[in-house]
C-alpha cells in the first residue's frame, strides 16, 4: 500500500476505490481510514456470518432497485459524514469490473461528497481478479495506492460530472501504473 499517509489524519471523506473483485473488503483493509464505513448493497446482508457482521459494524446498505430508497440512504450517509465524523467508503462503479479495467462511475459518491462539503479520496487496486491464487500458501501480489485528496469546497451538483471524469480518469491512469508493475515483477 502507497500513499497511506494520506489517511492518517484525514478529516471526514468520501473514500472511493475501484471494485475488481468481491474480495476487495478484505484486500483493500489496510487502506480503509479510521472511522469509515462501507456503502454496499442490501443484499450483503444476506450472505450468512458476513452480513449480519458488515450491518452490526454500521456499514450502509443500499436498495440499489429503489431509487427513492437509495437517495434518502446517501441522504442518510452525507449526515455522518458532517455530523458523524466518519468518512465513507465507496465503490463508485456499483458493481465488480473483474479487472476488466475500470467501470464508469455513478454519481451518488460525488454527489455525497459535494453536499457535504467533504474530499474525495481516490483508493486505486490493481487488478488481481482471476490471479491470485487463493490455495496456495503466497497467492500473489496486490498493489493498492491511495491518491490525493480531491477537494470538492464551492463544488454544486453543476459540478457533479465534471468531478467524476476527473477521478475516473486519475484512478485509470493509477491502475494502469499498478498493473505494470505487478507485470514487470
Amino acid at each position: 500500500v502507497s500513499g497511506l499517509e494520506r489517511t492518517a489524519d484525514m478529516p471526514p471523506s468520501v473514500v472511493i476505490a475501484n471494485h475488481p473483485d468481491t474480495l476487495d473488503l478484505y484486500i483493500c483493509g489496510a487502506a480503509v481510514p479510521k472511522r469509515a464505513v462501507y456503502v454496499g448493497k442490501k443484499s450483503l446482508l444476506y450472505i450468512p456470518g458476513f452480513g449480519l457482521l458488515y450491518w452490526l459494524a454500521g456499514n450502509v446498505l443500499i436498495n440499489r432497485s429503489n431509487s427513492r430508497h437509495s437517495k434518502a440512504t446517501l441522504n442518510a450517509t452525507t449526515d455522518a459524514l458532517t455530523k458523524g465524523n466518519r468518512s465513507i467508503w465507496v465503490f463508485p462503479e456499483g458493481t465488480r469490473n473483474h479487472g476488466k479495467n475500470i467501470l464508469p462511475f455513478k454519481k451518488g459518491a460525488f454527489r455525497m461528497a459535494i453536499e457535504a462539503g467533504v474530499p474525495i479520496v481516490p483508493v486505486c487496486v490493481s487488478s488481481y481478479s482471476g490471479r491470485l491464487k487463493l490455495n496456495k500458501r503466497v497467492s500473489g501480489s496486490v498493489n493498492i495506492k491511495v491518491l490525493e485528496p480531491i477537494s470538492t469546497v464551492g463544488m454544486t451538483v453543476d459540478d457533479i460530472e465534471p468531478l467524476m471524469n476527473n477521478c475516473w480518469h486519475k484512478m485509470k491512469q493509477a491502475i494502469e501504473l499498478l498493473d505494470d508493475q505487478i507485470l514487470a515483477v
